[in-house]
């Protein structure tokens, strides 16, 4: 068994209630990474509702979580022909850490109308520069920047919070729709590019919609923020499998804890 699928595992306790193990090897610092518990509850989900895959999930971040035991409460709020709903409560110690709403359907079923405005960004392999590895989640996940977005690796910075990437796990972990909550998160804050590699910026909430199921390789992401406004920001994200295909989207609403611009 994979890391990831070790480390987001869960146990059915029945009643729509769940129980799993926070994992210290997926941390930045003492906290979780908010896309892996995300991901845990991705997984509680699609126990308790009658789809498979999730279409769309979002986070609430009320408090921070730390590695431990939590429990994981499932309310169905209604199930269709073709999508389910449910919300879930991420608890430890008896409180609420982080709510999570989603909706699930089965990506194999799902057809219509398609139209893509854009293309994956184009990556020059050769010339990206690799995230430093000083905390646990950088030994769980490769992330191969763009040269022409790295330049904050190197202590300098561009005009633009943006981040063009690969990322792959570590261990040969091929991707699927549970892990793309994960890799919607675990790229660092897009403010690094533009004002560099300093101050906390904690997610508040995070939206994840899956469109595909990828197909086995590296992952090619965009990440780019175009508002800071009162020290919010928002975070755009989109991830590209390895045929070209985009296979989800993502936004953040963090806190910027810079200094004054």
């Amino acid at each position: 068994m994979s890391d990831f699928w070790k480390d987001t595992q869960v146990t059915a306790q029945g009643d729509g209630r769940f129980s799993a193990q926070v994992s210290n090897r997926w941390g930045v610092g003492d906290i979780a990474n908010g896309g892996y518990m995300m991901s845990i509850a991705a997984r509680a989900f699609r126990e308790a509702l009658s789809h498979p895959d999730p279409l769309t999930i979002t986070g609430h971040f009320v408090e921070k979580a730390a590695a431990g035991p939590v429990e994981l409460e499932v309310d169905v709020i209604r199930e269709g022909n073709t999508v389910s709903t449910g919300s879930l409560r991420f608890m430890q110690e008896g409180r609420e850490r982080i709510r999570f709403t989603a909706s699930y359907g089965d990506l194999d079923k799902t057809a219509g109308a398609t139209w893509v405005g854009d293309q994956p960004p184009v990556i020059n392999r050769d010339t990206c520069r690799t995230s430093p590895r000083f905390m646990a989640i950088h030994e769980r996940v490769e992330l191969l920047f763009s040269a022409t977005t790295a330049e904050w690796l190197r202590g300098k910075t561009i005009d633009r919070p943006e981040h063009e990437l690969f990322a792959f796990f570590r261990d040969g972990t091929e991707p699927d729709v549970m892990s793309l909550p994960f890799f919607s998160d675990c790229v660092p804050p897009t403010t690094f590019s533009k004002y560099g590699a300093v101050g906390w910026v904690p997610t508040l909430e995070l939206t994840v919609q899956v469109r595909a199921k990828p197909a086995p390789g590296d992952l090619t992401c965009r990440f780019k923020t175009r508002y800071l406004i009162n020290g919010l920001m928002e975070e755009d994200g989109e991830i590209w499998d390895s045929r070209g295909k985009l296979v989800a989207l993502s936004r953040q609403l963090a806190k910027y804890r810079g200094g004054a611009l």
